[in-house]
């Protein structure tokens, strides 16, 4: 199913980062919006740094996959330690992420990737073939109407899940409650 999340973490700071890393994941593909930081959040908080840099630490690379545009990915990565991100992802279609990971010389293998909408993130990462994890969006009252469309179909989408996987489906849900 191309929606289903390899797994299901409350947030971004609940993922088991050494054990990825243990088990051979050394990039980090991530929504922005949403999923790191609120859509009005013009900079990294203090508790976002913090994560930052411990996945820097362990030795993580982090690139950042947003629908967002340029001045937005600019802006909050001033901060944020990065190794390269696109704006304007088109998100869910694979192409532009598909040709920036061969750019960069990304073996799929190594990728791990986050995002909060099963629609947009997760499908883009599961066209890809990549490893993925579905966290709780930060913010639902803060989102552009487009994503709050996505959030309509996102309702039949977790009810299908419910059908394949019952035990993300019970995770997925208390999302949405």
């Amino acid at each position: 199913m191309k929606y289903l999340p390899t797994q299901v973490c409350q947030n971004i700071f609940e993922i088991d980062f050494n054990s990825l890393y243990a088990s051979g994941k050394r990039i980090i593909l991530s929504d922005l919006d949403n999923t790191i930081a609120r859509y009005d959040e013009k900079t990294p908080s203090p508790e976002c740094l913090k994560w930052n840099k411990q996945l820097k630490d362990i030795g993580f690379e982090i690139y950042l996959i947003s629908n967002n545009n340029d001045n937005r990915l600019i802006e909050f990565t001033e901060t944020f330690k990065v190794d390269g991100y696109i704006s304007k992802a088109a998100k869910p279609f694979k192409r532009k992420v598909e040709r920036f990971l061969k750019e960069k010389g990304i073996q799929k293998e190594d990728v791990i990737a986050i995002g909060d909408q099963l629609v947009t993130d997760i499908c883009v990462f599961n066209k890809l073939k990549v490893d993925s994890v579905l966290v709780k969006t930060i913010d639902q009252k803060k989102q552009k109407w487009y994503t709050k469309i996505n959030r309509m179909r996102e309702a039949k989408i977790i009810r299908r899940i419910k059908k394949v996987d019952y035990s993300k489906y019970n995770q997925i849900k208390e999302f949405y409650e």
